[in-house]
């Protein structure tokens, strides 16, 4: 029994950094980090709100000016909203979302033909977290 024991604790020292290096890769990455193949920046909102607050503001003032300076393409814009109240009225936010974050990207001096917009609606669980309450800008390149 203190073989079997010993082994089954030699195992798990052995794959001990295995587990330490997938539990890395799996983390996530911090809010409006942008990765090298997509560019994105997020916009937070309160729980049943499309209010455009002065943090909002300057991160789409940031994502237009990345836009132009990077030489974009296309603007994506994806709108989401918790799983908090009806599907029906997610998706009616996720929709006002999209077109607030539109509207002060052209405020912002981008033309609305470069903008996409793609409510998606509710997302994630019950859960009313900051997270699942917020619109990607995604710069295509």
């Amino acid at each position: 029994m203190i073989s079997g024991f010993g082994k089954f604790w030699r195992l798990m020292l052995l794959l001990l950094p295995t587990f330490a290096i997938a539990a890395a890769a799996g983390a996530q990455t911090a809010p409006n980090a942008a990765t090298a193949e997509t560019p994105r920046c997020l916009v937070y909102f309160d729980e049943f709100s499309a209010n455009l607050s002065d943090e909002a503001k300057k991160v789409i003032a940031d994502a237009a000016k990345r836009a132009r300076e990077s030489g974009a393409k296309a603007i994506v814009v994806q709108a989401r909203a918790s799983a908090t109240g009806t599907a029906e009225t997610n998706e009616y936010l996720a929709q006002t979302r999209s077109s607030i974050v539109t509207d002060q990207l052209e405020a912002d001096g981008i033309a609305r033909t470069m903008v996409r917009q793609e409510p998606i609606g509710q997302t994630g669980s019950s859960d009313p977290t900051v997270y699942n309450r917020r619109v990607d800008i995604v710069l295509e390149r």
